[in-house]
């Protein structure tokens, strides 16, 4: 690395400080090969800047000017691109293990190296958690036959993106947008990608085993407004992330008939007054969610986790409740440990007309008021509930 270049990154310091200095703006540096772990280059303006086979571990570029870049080979573990401008960035053969890409703008940028395989995956998204692609705009990125082991693309913006014969074997693609982009024999086995906006998506040939948000019997698919779609991704990557990334969703009146919110955790999610009428939520995690006067009328909550979730008043006439978890939830102290004290769900005057409840358990809730006119509750478990 060159005098003068160190001398405008102590500078740039200075100027990120408030102490004086002057933001670095260096297009086409090369900080190739350099060993740069721990470096603070926020808000840089570093377009087609090389930084090929240079080791940036923990380095921040939150909010940089990276237009063009080059990151071939190079080592970004725990790196942050939060915000950074990386259109027509390469990052073939880069390791992005647990990097930080959420709002970054890769349009038109080179993901992964396109060669497929376990060693590749484990070379480039590491052992644990993968890159963190949630909300970044991916728009025309190339990343055909990449592997995307770990990675979170909850929310992503996938427009026109590459994927072809890419592995995405179980990523959580949900509420993505991949409007026209191209996953042609890409391996989707058990990928969630429910409330992704699949509009002129090609998946031929593609692996769609065991995933959801795809096959016919997750119901009927329309395009969803972006804004609720995107809430639904967010809030999934904050039950994810126990709170440190994402946000948690307020549903609050809105009406979600049409979406499909099988098997997704959308835990202490708030649905008050909410429409969702013959919304498929089967096996979807609801626990400690807020359902107070909502509309859950023929529904399938088959095998859905509703412990310590409120119901009070609400309406789920006709709903199929087989199987379905409505006992108490632990309640955690701030490291995520049980404290030995439960709260029950609360059925407080809901409408439990006509339902189906066989496997259902009920146990410790509050039923009392609750409408289970033409429901046969011999075939659930009520072990003190109220009532």
């Amino acid at each position: 690395m060159s005098q003068d270049l160190l001398e405008a990154l102590k500078a740039h310091t200075l100027w990120l400080r408030g102490r004086g200095g002057t933001r670095l703006d260096k297009p086409w540096a090369d900080f190739a090969g350099v060993s740069f772990t721990g470096c603070t280059l926020t808000r840089a303006r570093l377009p087609g800047a090389r930084f090929d086979y240079a080791d940036i571990s923990s380095g921040d570029f939150e909010g940089a000017d990276l237009f063009a870049s080059s990151f071939d080979s190079a080592t970004l573990f725990r790196a942050n691109f939060r915000g950074a401008d990386l259109r027509g960035a390469n990052f073939k053969n880069a390791m992005l293990a647990e990097a930080d890409f959420t709002g970054a703008d890769l349009t038109g940028g080179l993901l992964f190296d396109a060669r497929p395989g376990d060693r590749k995956m484990t070379d480039q998204l590491g052992r644990r958690t993968g890159a963190d692609l949630s909300n970044a705009d991916l728009s025309m990125a190339h990343g055909g036959g990449a592997a995307f082991k770990g990675a979170l693309l909850a929310g992503a913006i996938l427009r026109g993106v590459d994927l072809s014969g890419a592995n995405l074997r179980g990523v959580d693609l949900t509420g993505a947008d991949l409007t026209d982009a191209n996953l042609d024999g890409a391996d989707l086995r058990a990928a969630v990608l429910t409330a992704a906006d699949l509009t002129n998506c090609s998946l031929v040939d593609a692996n769609v085993e065991h995933s959801t948000g795809l096959s016919p019997e997750d119901g009927p698919r329309k395009r969803l407004d972006p804004d609720l779609r995107l809430a639904i991704a967010r809030h999934c990557t904050w039950a994810q992330t126990f709170g440190a990334k994402g946000g948690q969703a307020n549903f609050t009146d809105q009406d979600l008939r049409g979406f499909v919110l099988a098997n997704l955790d959308l835990s202490a999610a708030v649905f008050k007054g909410a429409n969702l009428d013959g919304v498929n939520m089967r096996g979807g995690n609801f626990l400690l969610c807020d359902f107070t006067d909502a509309h859950l009328a023929n529904c399938d909550l088959t095998r859905a986790q509703m412990r310590g979730t409120c119901l009070k008043n609400a309406t789920l006439e006709g709903s199929d409740l087989s199987e379905a978890d409505f006992t108490e939830a632990d309640i955690l102290n701030h490291e995520r440990k049980p404290t030995g004290r439960k709260w029950p769900a609360n059925l407080l005057s809901a409408r439990l007309i006509n339902c189906k409840v066989t496997g259902a358990r009920f146990d410790g809730a509050n039923m009392i008021g609750a409408d289970v006119t033409n429901t046969d509750l011999s075939v659930a478990s009520l072990a003190g509930v109220r009532r």
